[in-house]
């Protein structure tokens, strides 16, 4: 049932991994169904209006299920039909309070001026997000059998690291561990390499925007900057434009850049990389979060970069705008 939206409005499902449209309706006399065909028992979705002006994230199980919406509230919706959407109402209601804390945490942040206020707020907000992650981990080791324990595993596989993850995926029954979250986590652990400043980068190829396969090895310059993107971060694409700029300053001396695109819609990856001018090598294996080279790099935050000397050796992590021009600049000089 739905209340306050008016007949005819348009309501879509989708999946959200891979991102495909299961069923699209229109609200009939303050009602609406929606059917679809699951390739999992269980699977995480979206019930949306058109444009996003509405939306919800919940557990979709193969059986009937009922969501009371209200318009403008779509994230308040009462679900009924799913055993594995309550457990996750139980779990939301329990992090709660700690998703408060951070958000007010964050806010401060935000509008704070003084450096060493914003380095306690940082050390707090770390702190909140353990309790967080603790919380998690509680729930994959007391829930084997939860699909969402598995994808809460496989969403946080890269923050929690290669042993941490190896050890909840253990926890996982073996009907999890085969799920299509199982098979991600599992091309984690199989991927992922300890990469760190100091030692040498990790070889790698995937297919450029014009689809050949392009080797980090064969790309010779001084100095390489491996930058982790997608089309859909926002603080990426925000950042491009300086990136930029730095490259045509310093790509005659020597200076190249590799991008790395966490995206799995081609048209969208390519609209970004024309949109935002970058001239440099792009490139993706239309995997999404789950891009073969972002997990061998353990990248869980966007955007991410590495600098890479004509060695090979990974010198430094994350410089961004001012400090990448600076870093470069003493390199150059």
């Amino acid at each position: 049932m739905v209340e306050g939206i008016p007949d005819g409005t348009w309501i879509f499902l989708r999946k959200n991994s891979p991102q495909v449209v299961l069923d699209s309706t229109q609200v009939k006399e303050g009602s609406f169904t929606l059917k679809g065909r699951l390739t999992e028992q269980v699977e995480n979705v979206l019930l949306y209006t058109s444009g996003f002006s509405d939306y919800v994230m919940f557990w979709l199980e193969a059986a009937p299920m009922r969501v009371d919406l209200e318009r403008g509230a779509f994230k308040r919706a009462k679900f009924s039909g799913s055993a594995t959407q309550l457990d996750n109402e139980r779990l939301e209601e329990a992090i709660s309070p700690l998703t408060m804390r951070e958000d007010s945490l964050s806010n401060l942040l935000s509008i704070t001026t003084d450096e060493h206020k914003g380095d306690w707020l940082r050390t707090k907000i770390e702190a909140v997000k353990e309790e967080e992650y603790s919380c998690y981990a509680d729930f994959i080791k007391t829930h084997p059998h939860s699909p969402i324990g598995v994808h809460i595993l496989s969403a946080y596989s890269s923050v929690w690291g290669k042993e941490k993850t190896k050890e909840l995926y253990q926890e996982l029954s073996p009907e999890m561990q085969s799920s299509a979250d199982g098979r991600s986590i599992q091309d984690y652990i199989s991927l992922v390499q300890e990469i760190k400043v100091g030692a040498k980068y990790v070889d790698f190829e995937q297919r450029d925007t014009e689809g050949k396969m392009i080797r980090l090895s064969t790309v010779k310059a001084k100095y390489i900057l491996l930058e982790f993107w997608g089309s859909w971060c926002h603080p990426c694409r925000v950042e491009n434009p300086n990136l930029v700029k730095t490259y045509w300053r310093y790509q005659p001396e020597g200076f190249e850049i590799v991008g790395i695109a966490a995206d799995d819609n081609k048209a969208q990856w390519l609209k970004a990389v024309k949109d935002d001018k970058l001239p440099w090598v792009n490139l993706c294996d239309l995997k999404g979060d789950n891009n073969e080279v972002v997990l061998m790099y353990g990248i869980h935050s966007f955007p991410t970069n590495f600098l890479i000397d004509e060695n090979g050796i990974i010198i430094a992590k994350n410089l961004r705008g001012k400090q990448l021009q600076e870093k470069l600049a003493e390199l150059f000089r």
